[in-house]
């Protein structure tokens, strides 16, 4: 089952103020793409990316990153992310991002590490649900800690999301399990955290390390329920003869309260165990690791400043329900390879995606704006 099959097709522009082409200041990349999907038919749609690097700020100034996917089968994936790296005058960085969902084939497995896979019933669609979902979030991050190499950060914010699942047909795995959330709701969170980093630089890190602690709280008071999440996360960067990437990635995740569907722990998305079908593990506390060795194979600075890469990786991870012991923590992971490639064109940090992972299951085509992580 493929998600996307390919990009037909780039374009790139940069510009100043004035009209004129100038990298520094004004650079924007937009991408028609197409493919084809068993499950969603004929999928088409847009990917926009727009960094504005005037002033002596450092990454950026602003960044803007929006892509927006349709199918002939009613599949809908939207979704914008707007960061600034100065706000109200000070270095105070904020993050405004909103996303518009609607799965026709979205997967609901069961909850547990273990939830048995068949294969006819997976071709019959039994695990297939229909949802829809939209959200929209707020970021504010102040430096609290800052020398030449590394800076520490405060976060904060709030977010709000609405998902209602459709069932697609009956009998189906999420009519017959009923998980928590099958009516729906709206979720509102506050949210706080910290952030650690000494990367080299943002969009396509060689060296470094960064950190990141969320806490996030949806009262029940304004939330259809009451919920709590932590997230762990952890990347790590060197180079290997000056040439090869290798970027390590752990995350950390555990959920308590009224937790629906859509808020459990969740591996085989597009982060996670990439290969399995959508949303194939899920349970209150989730482990996962990656590694990916990354390298720029071709560069073409004459021609739009053009570079082609690869990527090689592997997944690991698995979902903890209150049911397991101590022990499970040390066995039952599941894993993933894969491989994929790079395109950067008009500037480094413009990046575009695409990558086929493979499991014991199935294999997925994941596309996407930027380096994973």
């Amino acid at each position: 089952m493929l998600s996307i099959a390919c990009i037909s097709s780039t374009g790139a522009s940069a510009q100043d103020n004035s009209g004129e082409a100038n990298t520094d200041s004004l650079t924007s990349a937009f991408v028609p793409a197409l493919g084809y999907s068993s499950n969603e038919g004929l999928v088409g749609g847009l990917i926009y990316s727009r960094y504005d690097n005037s002033g002596d700020v450092e990454p950026f100034t602003s960044h803007l990153k929006s892509s927006a996917m349709v199918s002939t089968n009613g599949y809908v994936k939207v979704r914008a992310d707007y960061e600034r790296t100065q706000n109200f005058g000070r270095p105070i960085r904020s993050t405004l991002n909103a996303y518009f969902n609607r799965f026709t084939t979205n997967n609901f497995f069961g909850i547990g590490n273990d939830v048995p896979f068949d294969q006819q019933q997976w071709e019959n669609e039994y695990y297939y649900f229909e949802s829809v979902g939209f959200g929209v979030g707020y970021d504010l991050r102040k430096p609290v800690y800052r020398n030449q190499n590394s800076h520490l950060d405060l976060m904060g914010g709030i977010e709000t999301e609405y998902q209602i699942p459709y069932i697609r047909k009956t009998p189906s795995s999420f009519e017959q399990r009923r998980p928590l959330g099958r009516e729906g709701g709206w979720l509102n969170f506050v949210k706080t955290g910290l952030i650690w980093e000494n990367r080299d630089r943002e969009f396509d890190p060689r060296r470094g390390n960064r950190f990141a602690l969320e806490l996030r709280y949806a009262p029940e008071l304004v939330s259809r329920y009451g919920l709590g999440t932590a997230r762990l996360e952890l990347r790590q960067y060197f180079q290997l003869f000056n040439s090869i990437t290798v970027a390590n990635f752990f995350e950390a995740r555990h959920v308590e309260g009224d937790i629906p569907y859509w808020e459990l722990s969740t591996l085989a998305d597009e982060n996670t165990l990439r290969g399995y079908p959508r949303n194939r593990f899920q349970g209150n506390s989730s482990v996962a690791y990656t590694l990916e060795l990354r390298s720029w194979l071709f560069e073409f600075p004459q021609f739009y400043r053009l570079k082609l890469g690869m990527q090689l990786f592997t997944d690991t991870g698995r979902v903890f329900t209150p049911g397991d012991d101590i022990q499970d923590l040390f066995e039952g992971y599941k894993q993933t390879i894969g491989i994929g490639g790079a395109m950067s064109v008009i500037s480094p940090d413009f990046i575009l995606r695409g990558e086929i992972g493979f499991s014991e299951e199935v294999s997925r085509i994941y596309v996407g704006v930027g380096y994973l992580f």
